[in-house]
C-alpha cells in the first residue's frame, strides 16, 4: 500500500468501482462491495420503513432465510438459526464493521448456546414454543438488531481504502499498521476488503489468477491510496513492477493469486511503514 508502484494515472473513483475496458463484476447495488456505502445503506434501510434502501434489505433477508431453510416448509429450527446468523454477519464483517464468532463467543458451544437463547426468545413471543420460527419472525429481529448496530458505527473511526480521500494521513497510516500487524483486527479485515475487490475487478478473465497485464492495472489502482499523501513517487518503471509480478508468481497457476498478493502487500507495508518512521520513506 505504501508504494513505489504505477505509472498510469487510474484514479479511484468513490462513485464505482469499475472501469471501461472490462465489464464490472459488482452489476448496480454497490452496498455489496462498497464499506461506505454499505454503511449508508443500512442507515437508509433502518432509518426509512418505505425506501428502497429497506425493500433491499428485506429481499437479502428473506431469500437467505430461504436458503437456510433446508426442508422448505417455511421454518427454521435452532440450528439453521445459527447457521443463517453466520450467513447474514458474512457481509458486515467483511467490512470489519463485526467481530467473528470465534472473537464475540470463544467456542461452538457458546456461540451455539447463546444464538439458542436468541431463537428461544423469538420462538416465545408468539406462544408456548415450537421449535421453529418463520420469515416474518426473523426479519423483525434482523432489522431491529441491525438498527442498534448501526446506530453504534462511527464511519470515520475507521478507514475505507476505496474512499481514501476522506481520511488524513495519520488516520492512514495508523490505520495500515494496524492492519498489517494485527490479523485478527477490523483494520486488517478493511485492507482484505479492499485489495480483495481490486483484485476482482482487475481480473479481467475471471479466472482468480493475474496476468502481469491485469497485476500491473491493479498496482495502479493501489497505489493510489499511499499517493493521495504523497507517500509514493506518482510512477515506477516496468522493470520494477516486473519484479514485484515475478516474486509472487504462482508457476503453476500462471500469474498472481490473491492468497500471495495479499500476503505481499501486507510484508511490503510493513517495509514501508519502517521506512517512513526511521524517516527513509519516500515523504520526508
Amino acid at each position: 500500500m505504501l508504494s513505489t508502484v504505477a505509472r498510469t494515472s487510474i484514479v479511484l473513483r468513490p462513485a464505482s468501482r469499475s472501469f471501461a475496458a472490462v465489464a464490472s463484476p459488482w452489476g448496480s447495488d454497490t452496498w455489496r462491495y462498497d464499506k461506505n456505502s454499505f454503511l449508508a445503506w443500512c442507515t437508509e434501510a433502518t432509518a426509512k420503513k418505505d425506501s428502497a434502501a429497506r425493500r433491499e434489505l428485506y429481499g437479502m433477508l428473506a431469500m437467505r432465510f430461504g436458503d437456510t431453510d433446508v426442508d422448505k416448509d417455511g421454518k427454521i429450527n435452532a440450528a439453521e438459526f445459527d447457521g443463517l446468523c453466520e450467513d447474514v454477519a458474512s457481509l458486515p464483517r467483511r467490512f470489519g464493521l463485526a467481530p467473528s464468532w470465534e472473537k464475540e463467543y470463544g467456542t461452538v458451544e457458546r456461540r451455539t448456546a447463546s444464538r439458542k437463547a436468541m431463537f428461544d426468545m423469538l420462538d416465545l413471543r408468539q406462544g408456548p414454543p415450537r421449535g421453529w420460527i418463520g420469515l416474518e419472525q426473523f426479519v423483525n429481529w434482523a432489522t431491529d438488531h441491525l438498527i442498534t448496530k448501526v446506530a453504534t458505527i462511527d464511519i470515520k473511526a475507521d478507514v475505507d481504502y476505496y474512499h481514501i480521500e476522506q481520511y488524513g494521513e495519520h488516520q492512514y497510516l495508523s490505520h495500515l499498521e494496524e492492519a498489517v500487524s494485527n490479523p485478527a483486527s477490523r483494520a486488517h479485515a478493511s485492507l482484505y476488503e479492499f485489495l480483495l475487490a481490486i483484485f476482482t475487478e482487475c481480473d479481467s478473465r475471471s479466472t482468480g489468477v493475474l496476468t502481469f497485464g491485469e497485476f500491473d492495472t491493479l498496482l495502479s489502482r493501489a497505489a493510489e491510496v499511499p499517493r493521495t499523501f504523497g507517500l509514493a513517487p506518482p510512477d515506477a518503471s516496468k522493470e520494477i513492477r516486473k519484479q514485484f509480478f515475478d516474486s509472487m508468481e504462482d508457476k503453476q497457476m500462471g500469474g498472481v493469486t490473491f492468497r500471495l498478493l495479499l500476503a505481499w502487500t501486507i510484508e511490503h507495508s510493513k517495509g514501508k511503514i519502517a521506512a517512513q518512521k526511521a524517516g527513509k520513506g519516500y515523504k520526508k
